[in-house]
C-alpha cells in the first residue's frame, strides 16, 4: 500500500510539475500574444500584464515587429491602469525608440493616457533620444523638425446618455460596456417580441386558445413579461451608468507636424515655419 501511494504521488508530481510546463513552452509566442490581447480587451490588466511581460522581458520572444510594437503598447497601457507610472514610461520609451512617430488611438484610450504618451514623446525629442525625421539641409545635416501642439476637445451630450442600447457608453468611450448593454437589451427585446408573436399564433380561427395551447400561451406570456422587465431594467441601468460616468468635455494634446508652407503667386514656396511649438485646436462632437 505504501509503495502504491508513493508511486501515485510521483505520478501526480510528474503531471503537475513536468507535463504542464511542457504544454506551456510548446505554445508559440504569437499564441501568447493573442491570449494577452483578448485578456487586455476584457480589461483584465493584471493578467494581460503578466503575459506581455513574459513575451517582452528579459528578451523579446515575438519575431513579428508589428506584434512587438502592439505588445509594448498594450503593456504600457496596462501599467497606466495599474498605476505603475515608471513601468509605463519605460515601455512607451522602448516603443517610441523603435517608432518615434507611433500614435495611440484616441477612440480606444482615455485622454489622460494619450496626454502622458505625447508628453513623453516631446521629452524624448528634447533630450534627442528619438528623432522625428527632420529634413536635410544642403550640408547634409538635419533641420529641426517643426512641430505644433494640436489640442483636441471632445464634447459629449447628456441627452445621448439618456438613450438606451448602450448609446451613452459608446459616447463615453466605454466600448465593452456599450456592447454588453446593446447585446443584452436587443436579446431581451427580441425575446419579448418573439414570445408575443408565438403566443398570438396559437390562437384558433375564433381568436381563442384550445386547452393545450392555453397552457403554452400562459408560459409564453410569462416569458414575455420577464423579458420586458429585463429590457426595462437594463435600459434604466445603462442610462444611470452612462450619466454617472459622463465627462462633458475632454481635452487631449498631441504633437503634429507643422502645416505646409504657403505657395507664392509665382509658384515659389513661401517661408517655411521654423517654430518648434505652437498651438492649434480641433473640436470634435460625439
Amino acid at each position: 500500500m505504501r509503495r502504491f501511494g508513493l508511486s501515485s504521488t510521483l505520478v501526480l508530481l510528474v503531471i503537475i510539475g513536468v507535463v504542464r510546463p511542457v504544454e506551456v513552452l510548446a505554445e508559440s509566442p504569437e499564441t501568447g500574444f493573442k491570449e494577452a490581447e483578448n485578456t487586455f480587451r476584457f480589461q483584465d490588466y493584471e493578467s494581460a500584464e503578466k503575459i506581455l511581460r513574459q513575451l517582452l522581458h528579459p528578451e523579446v520572444l515575438v519575431e513579428d515587429q508589428d506584434m512587438v510594437l502592439k505588445a509594448r503598447e498594450y503593456l504600457g497601457a496596462c501599467y497606466f491602469w495599474l498605476g505603475n507610472e515608471k513601468g509605463m514610461e519605460e515601455e512607451f520609451t522602448a516603443l517610441l525608440s523603435q517608432v518615434p512617430t507611433y500614435r495611440l488611438d484616441p477612440f480606444f484610450y482615455p485622454a489622460p493616457l494619450i496626454e502622458q504618451f505625447e508628453e513623453l514623446r516631446a521629452r524624448l525629442v528634447e533630450l534627442r533620444i528619438i528623432d522625428l525625421g527632420g529634413k536635410k539641409n544642403p550640408d547634409g545635416k538635419k533641420e529641426p523638425e517643426c512641430l505644433v501642439e494640436k489640442e483636441t476637445v471632445i464634447e459629449r451630450s447628456l441627452w445621448v446618455s439618456l438613450i438606451p442600447f448602450g448609446a451613452g457608453q459608446f459616447q463615453n468611450g466605454h466600448t465593452m460596456e456599450g456592447a454588453m448593454f446593446l447585446t443584452g437589451e436587443l436579446l431581451a427585446l427580441g425575446t419579448n417580441i418573439g414570445s408575443f408573436v408565438a403566443a398570438d399564433q396559437l390562437r384558433g380561427s375564433d381568436g381563442l386558445y384550445s386547452a393545450s395551447n392555453a397552457r403554452v400561451a400562459r408560459r409564453l406570456q410569462i416569458v414575455q413579461y420577464v423579458s420586458l422587465g429585463v429590457l426595462v431594467g437594463l435600459a434604466v441601468w445603462g442610462v444611470v451608468d452612462a450619466s454617472l460616468k459622463l465627462k462633458k468635455e475632454e481635452r487631449s494634446i498631441e504633437m503634429v507636424p507643422c502645416p505646409a508652407p504657403p505657395v507664392e503667386k509665382d509658384g515659389s514656396p513661401g517661408a517655411a515655419p521654423t517654430a518648434r511649438t505652437g498651438a492649434s485646436m480641433c473640436v470634435r462632437f460625439n
